[in-house]
């Protein structure tokens, strides 16, 4: 089971790439998926989505009304109580934290806390090696000891060992499998909590590009993971080839799930027409992440930047023909004081921004201002004015 550990946050590193899932010809020997969730002909069987079609669709059907925990989760870094899990589909779940380090199973690892044990075995009957095997932490009882359970407790949703999921993050998407379980409520002597949502193994936060230490690494906000429960979604293999197997089931996955949520409304409150630029594919200053915890958003994530002066986002952005443009910033602020903020292009300020208060951080508006820019590459840098730093970032629209 995951073991008690020391939880710090780290600051997200600058959005990635699409990760590219692997060829889906073995799916088959490793699984005995054989068909789409129950549900899910919306779309024709071979239409192709991306990771961000799909992630976007999560985040449109994580509402109030799809919310299967009636008592809020724990962020297992920051200890927040917070984390809803989200009936997205027929038989889909899903929920966004943070990512705690699980270092649990049949690798060695430097970790203090570390055991040799997990929760489930690999088809072989081996504990599950954290550095080489992608899984989840789930909790491992109901801590509320009712039927039904007020938090998500796997057992009442189809679900058992090796059960696949789609894990999110800056722009990547891998496939991972139920490996482990937070400690029960029973173990009165461990700091852990079966309310607990938010860990995972070594290896699922290295091909997600999160520090992976077991006693370092993690990410505070960000991660969304999306599981896909019933017999058919449980994974087979060994410790050496379960990741290659989770990774084949990666475009079957967002094929099936993008189907069954076809026909989603887009968010609300779309950017104004123009060249769009995804905050998420920019860099923050220290203690900025990119974030995927609030709805609305466009793309994979929204930049966070850390509540102090001068901390800043830097988005990149291109224009076609040089001179001036109108920026239009899209934006949450969930608090009750603007955010003003200085903005530069190229290392250059072009003075300072409102930012003006939303109704919640659900909640999207833009704020623009004219700048000039040259044909070709830009930065275009959103710097906090006061002690709370900048607002919540989407995006950036470039007129042309």
């Amino acid at each position: 089971m995951s073991s008690t550990r020391t939880r710090l946050a780290v600051a997200a590193a600058a959005a990635l790439a699409l990760a590219v899932p692997l060829a889906v010809g073995n799916a088959d020997a490793a699984t005995t998926h054989t068909a789409a969730p129950a549900g899910s002909a919306a779309a024709p069987a071979d239409t192709t989505y991306t990771a961000a079609q799909v992630l976007a669709g999560v985040q449109q059907n994580s509402t109030a009304a799809n919310k299967v925990n009636s008592k809020p989760h724990i962020n297992t870094m920051t200890r927040a109580q917070n984390v809803n899990v989200y009936q997205v589909a027929s038989g889909v779940y899903a929920y966004s934290s943070g990512m705690a380090i699980d270092t649990d199973g049949s690798d060695s690892d430097p970790d203090p806390d570390h055991q040799g044990e997990t929760t489930w075995e690999d088809s072989n009957g081996q504990a599950l090696g954290a550095h080489h095997v992608p899984f989840y932490v789930l909790g491992d009882d109901c801590w509320d000891r009712t039927t039904p359970c007020p938090h998500f407790y796997y057992k009442e949703h189809g679900m058992s060992g090796r059960q696949f999921a789609l894990m999110f993050y800056n722009g990547k998407v891998i496939g991972s499998i139920f490996g482990d379980t937070q400690t029960a409520n029973s173990q009165t002597t461990s700091d852990n909590d079966s309310r607990e949502l938010g860990e995972a193994s070594v290896k699922a936060a290295q091909l997600l590009g999160i520090p992976s230490s077991g006693t370092t690494g993690g990410v505070d906000n960000g991660v969304t993971v999306v599981m896909f429960s019933g017999s058919s979604w449980v994974v087979n293999g060994t410790n050496s080839n379960l990741n290659d197997h989770a990774q084949a089931l990666v475009q079957t996955a967002l094929n099936s799930l993008g189907a069954s949520m076809a026909g989603t409304t887009p968010p609300t409150s779309p950017p104004p027409g123009g060249t769009l630029f995804e905050a998420e594919t920019g860099t923050l200053s220290a203690g900025g992440t990119f974030d995927s915890n609030h709805l609305g958003y466009t793309g994979t994530a929204f930049a966070n930047p850390a509540n102090a002066t001068g901390a800043y986002v830097d988005i990149p952005v291109a224009a076609a023909t040089a001179g001036t443009k109108t920026v239009s910033i899209r934006y949450s602020d969930g608090t009750t004081a603007a955010r003003p903020a200085t903005i530069s292009v190229n290392g250059a300020s072009q003075g300072t921004l409102n930012f003006p208060t939303t109704a919640d951080w659900d909640t999207w508006a833009t704020a623009s201002v004219s700048v000039p820019l040259k044909a070709g590459a830009n930065t275009i840098r959103i710097a906090g004015a006061t002690a709370n730093g900048p607002a919540n970032i989407d995006s950036v629209t470039v007129s042309q």
